[in-house]
């Protein structure tokens, strides 16, 4: 039977260049992806913005904002219903509760002017 003598240093180095080399070509074809997709990132915002990506967007946002206005003139009369018909009920609550009524009308009418706001 053969006799080996197993040269654990040596062992250690071969598995130790391997392990680098492997974490070198890892690096490198992350660089080359990376920068492959940099240049399909270019070419697609060339592509946009030939064909008015921009005018395309702001035309979006316009027809957005003019949707939201009419959806806020809707809630405007829907509220205005609400509060004519709860009113008689609201004057018949305690003073706490009414003060608790006035503080969520003041908060709805604060949300409803940032989402207002957002939209514009």
């Amino acid at each position: 039977m053969p006799k080996y003598a197993p040269d654990l240093a040596k062992t250690a180095q071969d598995v130790t260049r391997t392990a680098q080399e492997a974490a070198y070509v890892a690096v490198g074809l992350g660089i080359l992806g990376f920068q492959k997709a940099q240049v399909r990132r270019n070419e697609l915002v060339k592509r946009f913005g030939d064909v008015g990506f921009d005018s395309h967007l702001a035309e979006a946002r316009k027809v957005l904002s003019e949707r939201v206005k009419e959806l806020d003139g809707t809630v405007t009369e829907v509220i205005k219903v609400l509060d004519s018909r709860f009113e008689p009920v609201e004057k018949r609550l305690p003073a706490g509760a009414q003060a608790v009524v006035a503080q969520a009308r003041d908060a709805r009418d604060q949300l409803r002017s940032r989402l207002a706001a957002l939209a514009a």
